[in-house]
């Protein structure tokens, strides 16, 4: 009788120690560092992300913030040059989440997890200075460049079946394009055309244009996803309280 108590008291506390060690384990995988979030934002130089006295701001930064108070987590942030700089922070494990206003049609996502959406945008058409061309149904001739991020929309653009297309991984390289005369025009997303415009090029959002849904990165089965989800809705919520 003593022998069976004992194992059933073995039992007991093997149970509770497989519970406590499974319940540790779903806390400490939310982040790679315990009780941190390392949060990479690309710094845009716009309303979705800018430097404020040299500390991250605008929307992008608001939202990990709340992802950092619901979770009480200590924040980190890491502000990078570069969308490609940010994905390979992301692939490395240097970064618990990324924001770069990346596209949910982005192929350079691959294996990792993406948010809700936490905004749009529409495509953008970069064109020689002064040439005021808002669509593609009036182009005549020429070849239309398409950045990596808008080729995943660029179907729904009224007119792109009658124009010949080349891809661009980057957008800077189809502006040089445009002034060499190569190819006409380019289309592009919003943060690339505020990197792409110059004193030679501008660019100008298209007349009806598909929006692009921009979503926040994290590692593949990342448990931090509902967390950041749950953000992405209290700063929608409160943004139209605002208004």
């Amino acid at each position: 009788m003593k022998k069976k108590i004992l194992l059933i008291i073995c039992s007991i506390v093997m149970t509770a120690a497989m519970t406590a060690c499974s319940s540790k384990k779903e806390e400490v995988s939310i982040t790679s560092e315990p009780g941190v979030l390392k949060v990479g934002i690309v710094d845009g130089k716009d309303r979705y992300a800018h430097k404020d006295e040299g500390n991250p701001a605008g929307i992008e930064a608001d939202i990990a913030e709340i992802v950092a108070e619901d979770t009480d987590y200590e924040l980190r942030f890491f502000m990078v040059d570069s969308e490609q700089a940010l994905f390979s922070g992301m692939m490395s494990g240097k970064y618990d989440l990324g924001f770069g206003r990346i596209t949910d049609t982005d192929k350079r996502i691959g294996a990792l997890e993406i948010s809700d959406s936490y905004g749009k945008g529409g495509l953008f058409l970069v064109t020689p200075r002064y040439n005021y061309m808002d669509c593609l149904t009036t182009m005549q001739m020429g070849t239309i460049g398409v950045s990596e991020q808008a080729e995943g929309i660029k179907d729904e653009v009224d007119g792109i079946e009658s124009s010949v297309t080349e891809v661009y991984t980057v957008a800077a390289e189809a502006g040089e394009d445009i002034k060499s005369g190569k190819i006409a025009a380019a289309l592009v997303s919003e943060r690339e055309a505020v990197q792409v415009i110059n004193d030679k090029l501008q660019a100008q959002e298209l007349v009806n244009t598909p929006k692009e849904r921009y979503v926040a990165l994290l590692p593949k089965g990342s448990t931090l996803k509902q967390w950041v989800n749950n953000a992405i809705t209290e700063y929608k919520f409160n943004s139209n309280e605002e208004k």
